[in-house]
C-alpha cells in the first residue's frame, strides 16, 4: 500500500492567495477560516479515491464495501475542515488568476508551516497538516481506510497548486452534562448542526511574514490596501509589498469583446 501523504517541514514557505473581502476578514477577525470539506469547490474532495476505484472495477463483487465507503466518506466530509495553502517557493502568476475572482484584487499571505502552527489558538480542536498527493490511479480498496490519504489526495489536474493542507475535526457527537449512562447518552449531531466554516484565532504578527499585493491592483487600490491595513493593524503595514509580476488586465478589450458577442447574438436572433 502506498504511504500516506507526508507532513511538510516546519520551515516550509507557504502562501495563501485571497480576494480583498477575505483579506479584510483576515485583518478584522484575526482568524483563519477552515471550510467544511462538504462545501469545497472540488466536488471530488475525499471522494476521488472511491470514484476512481469504482470506475476501475475494484468494487466488482464487493458492493457492500462500496455502500459502506460512501457512508464513511460522507461522515468525513461533514466533520473535517480545511485551510489550503500552496507550498511554492515563490509568487505564482497562475494562482493570482485562480483565487482572486473576476476583479483580480487581493493579496497573497506569505508564511511558514511552523508560523501557522505556533500562532494559532487551536483550542480543543485536533489538527493535522500534510502535503497533498496528486494521483489519478488507485488499485487497493484498503487505502480507503487510511483517513490521512483520503483527506490529502487530489487529481493530477490540480498538481500545479502544490498544496499544503491544514485540517481540523469537528466532533460528531455532543457529550451530555453529568455522567454518561443509558439514561444520559451522548447525542449524534444532525447534519445542519455542523458549521460551514470554523474560524481559528491567530496572532497576525506571528503568522504573517509578508503580504504581497496583486499585480492587477491599480495605484489607488494599492494605496487603499495600505491605508486599510494601517488602520486595522499598523504592525503589518511594513510587511506589504508589491507583486513581482508586471502585467495588466485589458479590461477595455474584454468589454468590447463581450459587446461584440452580444451584438452578434442579437443579429442572429
Amino acid at each position: 500500500m502506498r504511504a500516506a501523504p507526508p507532513r511538510p517541514k516546519g520551515d516550509q514557505v507557504i502562501w495563501r492567495y485571497i480576494s480583498i473581502d477575505k483579506y479584510l476578514d483576515f485583518l478584522l477577525t484575526s482568524s483563519l477560516k477552515f471550510t467544511q470539506i462538504k462545501i469545497a469547490a472540488d466536488l471530488l474532495e475525499t471522494e476521488l479515491m472511491r470514484h476512481r476505484l469504482r470506475s476501475s472495477g475494484a468494487f466488482d463483487g464487493k458492493e457492500e464495501h462500496l455502500d459502506g465507503s460512501k457512508i464513511y466518506i460522507e461522515a468525513i466530509r461533514k466533520t473535517h475542515y480545511i485551510s489550503c495553502w500552496t507550498g511554492k517557493k515563490t509568487e505564482c502568476r497562475s494562482l493570482w488568476h485562480s483565487y482572486l475572482g473576476a476583479s483580480h484584487i487581493g493579496v497573497a499571505i506569505k508564511s511558514t508551516v511552523d508560523q501557522i502552527i505556533n500562532s494559532a489558538d487551536w483550542g480543543d480542536y485536533s489538527f493535522d497538516y500534510r502535503e497533498v498527493d496528486y494521483r489519478d490511479e488507485f488499485e487497493d480498496i484498503e487505502e480507503l481506510q487510511v483517513i490521512t490519504t483520503l483527506l490529502n489526495v487530489k487529481a493530477e489536474a490540480y498538481s500545479s497548486e502544490e498544496e499544503i493542507r491544514f485540517t481540523i475535526i469537528e466532533d460528531a457527537v455532543d457529550l451530555p452534562e453529568g455522567e454518561l449512562s443509558a439514561e444520559n447518552p451522548p447525542r449524534i449531531k444532525n447534519e445542519d448542526e455542523f458549521p460551514k466554516v470554523i474560524p481559528i484565532k491567530i496572532r497576525l504578527e506571528d503568522c504573517v511574514d509578508e503580504i504581497w499585493i496583486s499585480p492587477f491592483c491599480s495605484e489607488w487600490q494599492i494605496s487603499m490596501l495600505r491605508d486599510v491595513t494601517a488602520k486595522i493593524n499598523s504592525n503589518l503595514v511594513d510587511r506589504l509589498r508589491r507583486s513581482d509580476v508586471k502585467e495588466k488586465i485589458k479590461r477595455r478589450v474584454m468589454r468590447r469583446q463581450r459587446r461584440g458577442r452580444l451584438w452578434s447574438m442579437g443579429s442572429v436572433a
